[in-house]
């Protein structure tokens, strides 16, 4: 029978098994740096709970390369609030800073939160050579993040964005910008270009107080992912990713059209489109497949679709009966549709693309595929 005990610290459980004679004890074995890097997986309340293990371990949590802090569980009481800004300032003040934070990620969505305790907290860190940066908030985003230069990860979720004169991520390889609010369209573009090494780029869910003035964006040479609403970014900037997604298909905007000197997309293989009012319109997606010679997998998304009563069909998109070679790429290997609610034509847009690639590629497998589909 084994022998434990338990010690819960500001909300976290900590479960110390007494070491039995014939039970080896490979954890004191690992070296110290091991042990701080199992840590850093940790939010950082639970990884300074591990001090009540032994005196060894009253030291490991100060050098973990990351500080990870959420609010959520403090959220509707005073006084538990409370514990939580002091168990921040304690952990940052007591931090051993002669090693390196790599990764800050801090979420605080309470309205008890005071905007002066995240800007201390988020300053101090900046100040450290952090490479990782999560923040969630309501509140204006700090100026010192805009001109953070080590930064290689950022990632922010509601957030104002004041009207800035600078802005630079040099080194910034992935950002990804979700429920933010800036001032207009043109300091969003500047933000975004700010970081010529980007590989990664998340822009959705955005809000502008002035869309008066387009943003200009620079080039992203070295851009190979991005999830972006059509309405928000440029088209001709994410021309190179291979992989896409693009929000908001519903919108007016018509950038597949030739005539608007829109580039083929050369390295796209996947791509995903997300439908919200419904277009009810395949020959728009149709349209824009000729546009990505190298596609391997596409998606359509019907985002937001409530579920419908059972027996009944989804409202059908107008579907033109031939389906022309040159729509469908040679490379495409998976057609599939979100939120599938019985719709006829979502069937008979794969039967088509099915059928139009077994007549091309006289492919066994394809055909087999093309039969299933007729079968439904």
């Amino acid at each position: 029978m084994k022998e434990e005990w338990v010690c819960e610290v500001k909300g976290f459980v900590v479960v110390a098994l007494k070491h039995h004679e014939t039970m080896p004890d490979r954890i004191s074995k690992l070296p110290d740096a091991v042990l701080s890097h199992i840590l850093s997986f940790l939010p950082t309340t639970a990884a300074v709970a591990t001090t009540v293990l032994s005196k060894r371990w009253n030291t490991l949590w100060r050098s973990c390369t990351t500080l990870s802090f959420d609010d959520f569980q403090y959220i509707f009481n005073s006084h538990a609030y409370c514990r939580f800004v002091q168990s921040v300032y304690a952990a940052i003040l007591l931090r051993d800073w002669h090693h390196t934070v790599q990764s800050f990620n801090l979420r605080c969505r309470s309205s008890l939160c005071d905007p002066i305790n995240m800007r201390v907290w988020i300053n101090t860190v900046l100040q450290r050579g952090v490479q990782h940066l999560c923040l969630a908030n309501y509140f204006y985003l700090p100026t010192a993040v805009l001109t953070c230069k080590t930064l290689v990860v950022l990632k922010l979720d509601q957030f104002l964005v004041k009207a800035f004169s600078t802005v630079d991520f040099p080194l910034l390889k992935i950002m990804h910008l979700r429920n933010l609010e800036f001032s207009d369209h043109r300091h969003f573009a500047e933000f975004v270009s700010a970081a010529p090494n980007l590989e990664d780029l998340e822009a959705v869910d955005l809000t502008f107080r002035c869309r008066a003035v387009e943003g200009s964006f620079k080039n992203l040479p070295k851009l190979v992912r991005a999830t972006i609403s059509k309405m928000d970014v440029p088209l001709a900037v994410v021309t190179d990713v291979r992989f896409l997604r693009l929000n908001w298909m519903d919108a007016e905007v018509k950038e597949f059209v030739p005539n608007r000197g829109f580039n083929v997309f050369r390295n796209l293989i996947q791509i995903e489109f997300g439908y919200k009012n419904y277009t009810k319109d395949w020959v728009e997606v149709l349209e824009m497949l000729k546009f990505f010679p190298k596609l391997q997998v596409l998606t359509v998304d019907k985002m937001s679709v409530d579920s419908l009563p059972q027996g009944e069909e989804g409202e059908d998109w107008t579907y033109p009966q031939d389906v022309p070679l040159s729509s469908i790429s040679l490379h495409l290997r998976v057609c599939s549709f979100n939120n599938y609610k019985g719709s006829k034509d979502h069937v008979n847009f794969q039967q088509h693309s099915c059928k139009t690639r077994a007549k091309v590629q006289n492919d066994s497998r394809i055909i087999s595929l093309y039969k299933a589909f007729c079968e439904l």
